[in-house]
């Protein structure tokens, strides 16, 4: 019986910890949600994954169509080139590549100046998302 024991123990103890990350996942989904900062998490290659509510306001789109659009597609379409560039040379590592730059949001009937600050986010030595500071410029 010691062995049923011991199992019902490491399973209280697991559970215990999924439930706790649960948690902490909530709380930093929220911190994310709530925060005044606009925000945009994407894949390696610029797709879109999550946004906050201030990105939705900063982008002038609907949230739902938002995910697994490109991001670079809300770029004005003469800055697009020098975007992707710049998108290319923070997902190769590259020395020097800029973090943060300027450029234009276009919405349906609105162009934004930007500040875009970019952080890799990796895993295994290599990019696998990038996480997007977005703040307008005044």
């Amino acid at each position: 019986m010691a062995g049923v024991e011991d199992l019902k123990s490491m399973w209280l103890s697991l559970k215990a910890h999924v439930d706790q990350l649960a948690g902490e996942r909530r709380q930093y989904l929220d911190f994310f949600e709530q925060s005044q900062e606009a925000y945009v998490v994407t894949d390696a290659q610029g797709t879109i994954l999550h946004v906050n509510g201030a990105a939705v306001d900063v982008l002038q789109r609907r949230r739902r169509d938002l995910a697994g659009q490109p991001i670079a597609a809300m770029v004005a379409l003469e800055r697009r080139t020098e975007f992707r560039s710049r998108l290319r040379r923070v997902c190769a590592r590259e020395p020097g590549a800029p973090r943060s730059f300027t450029t234009v949001l276009e919405a349906p009937e609105l162009r934004t100046e930007v500040t875009v600050t970019l952080r890799a986010i990796e895993r295994d030595g290599a990019v696998t998302g990038l996480c997007w500071l977005l703040r307008a410029v005044q």
